[in-house]
């Protein structure tokens, strides 16, 4: 009996300290969590606002875009997935303007305080010249024609493609997106600003780069499959003539699409710039019709496609293509 008792109280002292051992790990787990990462997590619709915000917070930042590859934010409906990631958010960026508003859908479930920034805001003030044939639309306009009024007569633009002109990254977007990332967290202020510089110079090289290059064009004037290059053909000197399709997803009527011929050999315009996100068959008719052919630009990039997995490199190879079609 004593033998046995002897042997139970060793086993009893051995779970004991077992316990008190899972016990001490449990503890200790969530603190060494907390510690290992305090980078700001930022959710952006679309991948250059992305990019630009990665080259500005570097390695103090952890970037998700919600649009994949290939998808356009006109029409993109998010996950609940994607839902989960946006509650997770410090700091939620967006273009607005109507291209991603679905994106505050999923902000106003967050559940938590998140800061919304929206880049259009930065640009108050800012007026482009023109748009296709001289006519820019006012907001009354682009409500009208949402609304399906007046479809026929309604051929100003409707451009929130603002991130197409290096420049205006450069000189607006990225600082003033700098500034938030930096009263976000005061403390990584000096890292952010040296980043932000650091970004600058390479897109005051890239300006330069396409600056030139636009100027051995022998041709001026375009066609576009819908209004995402007035911000680039204001910058560098270029003339969008028209667009296919005035709002995404909205197919041109047959009055429009003959139009659109006349005014391409109006403009001796013979090639369509159609983008990966938007189907370009009506592009592909208007070129048989025009003896031209349809070359292809890409607004949004993203990661994994070749050439256009960062937005420097993305505006480059929009360049090239420019450069193929005009010159």
């Amino acid at each position: 009996m004593l033998r046995k008792a002897f042997f139970l109280s060793i086993i009893l002292t051995m779970l004991c300290f077992s316990l008190q051992g899972c016990s001490l790990h449990k503890e200790a787990g969530p603190l060494k969590t907390d510690l290992i990462d305090s980078r700001v997590k930022i959710v952006t619709s679309i991948f250059p606002l992305a990019d630009i915000l990665q080259n500005i917070g570097g390695e103090l930042v952890e970037v998700t875009t919600l649009l994949p590859a290939g998808a356009s934010p006109h029409t993109y409906e998010p996950t609940v997935e994607q839902a989960r990631t946006v509650a997770r958010a410090d700091l939620i960026v967006y273009v607005g303007g109507g291209l991603d508003d679905w994106i505050l859908k999923l902000a106003s479930v967050a559940g938590k305080e998140v800061v919304i920034v929206e880049v259009m805001d930065f640009l108050e003030g800012f007026v482009l010249p023109s748009g296709p044939a001289g006519m820019p639309a006012d907001e009354e306009e682009v409500h009208d024609h949402e609304d399906g009024e007046d479809d026929d007569h309604f051929h100003g633009f409707y451009d929130p493609h603002v991130w197409t002109d290096p420049f205006l990254v450069k000189e607006k977007i990225a600082p003033s997106l700098a500034e938030i990332l930096a009263g976000l967290k005061p403390e990584i202020k000096s890292e952010v600003m040296h980043n932000l510089e650091i970004f600058q110079g390479e897109l005051q090289a890239l300006h330069e780069e396409i600056t030139a290059t636009v100027r051995s064009f022998t041709r001026k004037h375009f066609i576009a499959y819908h209004s995402a290059w007035n911000y680039y053909a204001s910058r560098y000197g270029l003339k969008v003539v028209a667009n296919v399709e005035e709002f995404p997803g909205k197919e041109p009527s047959a009055k429009w699409l003959s139009e659109l011929v006349e005014l391409a050999r109006e403009h001796n315009v013979s090639i369509i710039f159609a983008e990966p996100q938007l189907s370009n068959k009506v592009a592909n008719v208007i070129a048989a019709e025009i003896d031209g052919k349809v070359l292809i630009l890409d607004p949004l990039g993203g990661k994994g496609l070749t050439g256009r997995d960062s937005y420097i490199r993305l505006m480059r190879y929009n360049t090239e293509i420019f450069q193929k079609g005009l010159q």
